[in-house]
Formats: structure tokens, C-alpha cells, sequence
């Protein structure tokens, strides 16, 4: 007698007892092949489940059938984002995990790799959001080749004469205007070079298409998630449009007002949060409430969005959800999205109701809890990680959310009257670590800049 896996028996004799091994394997050649469905049924009911999407309004005469059919063919479609990524990452992360692993050693060996690092971020880029396997070959082929090229590592930093930006190293329009905005703001009177990479956006009409243009993603058309590119562009031009220092370029005395009424029209206004607006098979809109992303526009406008208190609670019930929608990542804290988050804390923290307050004190607890036992190492060095991958990336966000908490400054702790009685030892540590690599690399740089005034 043997017993069956749903319950029921068969009578077996030991001639026929070479059965059992072949169901079995039945099965498991069953389970193979429909590996990658089970997977998308888990993510996308995952996904669902979280509730970061407000579904676009139901039809007129739209039956609650064909309603539920059409939010389950928009999870299921969604899931294949993410399994298509995980592919991707199976198949090139052994070629590039080596070569970033290079990276973070010379950078610890106090290497300037700013050329690399900008390589890098745009291969991440093309590896976590578009479907693009070939050129994300050629930029890891790229990277490799950047490893031998020190005077390239020299010039990154140098603005570039071909478009005026600061991005030697990045072929892509987004990225090359991110990682210009701070030199475009540190330059006194004068660059060397004209900011043409400027001229794209420099209308309101260019500026609306060009963020609309990210903002609705046609996914199951394109294979693209725009949401980097939409979260970036957005944060460097605000950042340009609504700095406090003079920039040397011509902007069109409207931008500012239009990206005020993107923004405006952006917001979702059941949750007051920011976001990708995904495009499903029926064109229908479906609005994505993104942690990182409404970070970015509660910081990049200096606060001056509503309503504060709604965003930090909705902020608060994201808690356990991953990046981007979230605060985790895979599940668990990491100090960028922790400096996100605070940052969102202490603008919100004069409209919040006591309740609310005690559980954003909670969080930023676990949160610094965690930095300091996990993140932090006893040699005063953070731990890289798949967010942070490189040293300079982990350094300058672990110190940005200590400070961010008030940890080594009491004037600076909103949250909290704790004491911290081990910040001045902590402190230390981090700056000897620091002081023993070198500043050669802007993100190590910009870490010890920000510790050494915080005291």
C-alpha cells in the first residue's frame, strides 16, 4: 500500500512499484515548466496586495466582473517587470559583480573611480529597467576597459565640452543632467563650457513632454519601468529651478511654474503621494503611490507640498513594503531609503497628531537600531549592499542618515529626547575610517564633509 500526495491510496505490487519514481518525476517536470507562472502568480498577487496602485475609475455600466478581470490581467502583466529583470541579473551579474567588487577595493584603496562609477550607474540603469540585454553588454564591456584608463577616472569630475555636462562616462540624456545638477549650482558666475545639455527642457512646452514623457509607461508595449528616469529628471530640475544660488544658464522665466502644475496634476490626491503612472492593455492609468519618488518632491521643493501629514501616514503604512513603492529593500532596512524616509519625517513633523508621531519614532528607532548594529561596521565602515554597492555609496548615505536623525548633533533630533551617548565614539570611528582610505572619491568626500559639521 502506498500513500498517494492527495490523500487517496494505490495498491502496489513490486512489479509495478517503478511507478512511483516515474510520477514523481512527472511532477517535477510539471513544476519545471511551469516554474515562471507560479512565480508571476506570487508576485503579482504580491504586488496587489501591498496596495500601492489606485486603479483607474471603473467604465460606465462596467460590470464588478470585468472590473476584477481587468485588475488581474494588469498585476499579471506587471509581474513580468520583474521577472524579466531577474533574468537579466542571472544572466549578467557574473560578468559585472566581479568588475564592481574591483571598484569598491580601489575606491577602499583610495582610488578616484568617479569614470567607472558613472559607467556603472547607467549599466544598473539599463539592467534593472529596460529590456536591453545587448547594450548593457557593451556597457559592461565599457566598464572593464574603464579599469585601465586612470586619466579617464581624472576627468569625470571635469565638465565636458561636447554638451556642457559633468557626466564623462554616461550615454544616456537623464543621467548626464542628474549627476551635473550640484556643478551646475557650484559654479561661481561663468562655466567653462555652455550648459547645452540644458536646452532639451529649457521651454514650458519641452519640460511638460519631456515628464510626461516618463511619467506614463506604456509597460506591456515597451518592457521599459521608467520610474528611475522619471524620479531623476524630476529631481534634477527641480533642484535647478527652485535652488537658492544662482545658475548660470538662461531658464524660461515659465519653468518654474510649469513644473509647479506637473507636479500639481502628478499628485495623487486619495493619498498625496507621487509615483509612475502605469499604462495597462486598455490605456486606462493606473497611479503608483513611490516612497523614493515623493521623497524626492517633498525634499526638491523645500516642503512647500500638502498635505504633509497624509503623506507621512501613508508613508508609515508602506513600512513592511519594498523599494520603490516602500521603506525595505528585499525585505529589510538599508540607509539610503532610511534617509528618504526621515527626511520626509521631519518636514511632515509640525502636522503630525501625536499618535502618528509616536509611530514615525518607532520607525526612525528600528531604523537607527539597525544602522548601528548591522550597517555599521566596528571599524567605522558601512557594509556595501545591493543598493549601495560601492563604498563611496555606502559611506555617504549611512553618514546622511545618522546625521539626518540628529544622532552626533541633540539640536538636530526632532523625534526624539534620547540621548546617545556612544555618537562621539561612533563618530570618530567613521572619521579615522575615512582619514585611513583618502578623499580622492566625490561620494567618500562628501561623507566626511557632512560629519565633520555634524558635532
Amino acid at each position: 500500500m502506498a500513500q498517494c500526495l492527495f490523500g487517496f491510496s494505490l495498491n502496489l505490487t513490486g512489479k509495478t512499484r517503478w511507478l512511483i519514481p516515474v510520477v514523481i518525476l512527472g511532477f517535477a517536470v510539471a513544476l519545471w515548466f511551469a516554474r515562471q507562472p507560479i512565480q508571476r502568480v506570487v508576485i503579482a498577487a504580491g504586488t496587489w496586495r501591498a496596495g500601492i496602485f489606485t486603479p483607474p475609475p471603473p467604465a460606465p455600466g462596467e460590470s464588478q466582473w470585468s472590473q476584477a478581470r481587468e485588475e488581474a490581467q494588469f498585476y499579471w502583466d506587471l509581474s513580468r517587470l520583474r521577472v524579466a529583470r531577474a533574468q537579466r541579473l542571472k544572466q549578467l551579474n557574473p560578468t559585472l559583480k566581479p568588475l564592481v567588487k574591483e571598484i569598491a577595493r580601489r575606491q577602499n584603496a583610495g582610488e578616484d573611480m568617479q569614470y567607472s562609477m558613472h559607467i556603472n550607474t547607467e549599466i544598473r540603469w539599463r539592467l534593472n529597467f529596460t529590456p536591453d540585454v545587448e547594450p548593457t553588454r557593451r556597457r559592461i564591456a565599457d566598464l572593464r576597459q574603464s579599469l585601465d584608463q586612470p586619466e579617464q577616472q581624472q576627468m569625470a569630475s571635469q565638465q565636458q565640452p561636447t554638451d556642457g555636462s559633468w557626466g564623462l562616462g554616461l550615454d544616456v540624456w537623464y543621467l548626464r543632467l542628474y549627476y551635473s545638477v550640484d556643478h551646475v549650482k557650484g559654479t561661481a558666475g561663468k562655466p567653462k563650457y555652455p550648459l547645452l545639455f540644458l536646452d532639451r527642457i529649457n521651454s514650458p512646452e519641452n519640460l511638460t513632454a519631456q515628464l510626461n514623457s516618463d511619467l506614463y509607461d506604456d509597460f506591456t508595449k515597451t518592457g521599459v519601468f521608467n520610474r528611475e528616469e522619471l524620479d531623476e529628471t524630476f529631481s534634477a530640475l527641480a533642484r535647478l529651478l527652485y535652488s537658492s544660488q544662482p545658475v548660470a544658464y538662461p531658464f524660461d522665466p515659465q519653468l518654474r511654474d510649469a513644473l509647479r502644475q506637473f507636479v500639481d496634476r502628478w499628485q495623487n490626491p486619495t493619498t498625496g503621494c507621487w509615483g509612475q503612472w502605469m499604462i495597462d492593455r486598455q490605456g486606462r492609468v493606473w497611479k503608483m503611490d513611490d516612497m523614493g519618488i515623493t521623497f524626492h518632491v517633498v525634499s526638491d521643493l523645500h516642503g512647500q507640498v500638502g498635505p504633509l501629514d497624509r503623506i507621512a501616514k501613508r508613508l508609515l503604512q508602506l513600512d513592511r513594503v519594498n523599494f520603490p513603492a516602500g521603506i525595505r529593500f528585499n525585505g529589510h532596512y538599508e540607509n539610503h531609503l532610511n534617509w528618504d524616509a526621515v527626511k520626509i519625517f521631519r518636514t511632515a513633523w509640525p502636522y503630525l497628531d501625536d499618535a502618528t508621531k509616536q509611530q514615525a519614532r518607532n520607525e526612525i528607532s528600528r531604523m537607527l537600531q539597525w544602522c548601528l548594529t548591522q550597517s555599521l561596521q566596528p571599524d567605522g565602515s558601512f557594509n556595501v549592499s545591493d543598493l549601495d554597492e560601492t563604498p563611496s555609496d555606502a559611506y555617504r548615505y549611512g553618514v546622511w542618515f545618522l546625521e539626518e536623525t540628529g544622532y552626533f548633533r541633540a539640536t538636530d533630533r526632532f523625534w526624539t529626547n534620547r540621548n546617545f551617548p556612544d555618537a562621539s565614539v561612533v563618530r570618530a570611528r567613521i572619521v579615522g575610517k575615512l582619514n585611513s582610505i583618502g578623499l580622492s572619491d566625490p561620494g567618500l568626500r562628501e561623507a566626511y564633509e557632512t560629519i565633520q559639521t555634524a558635532q
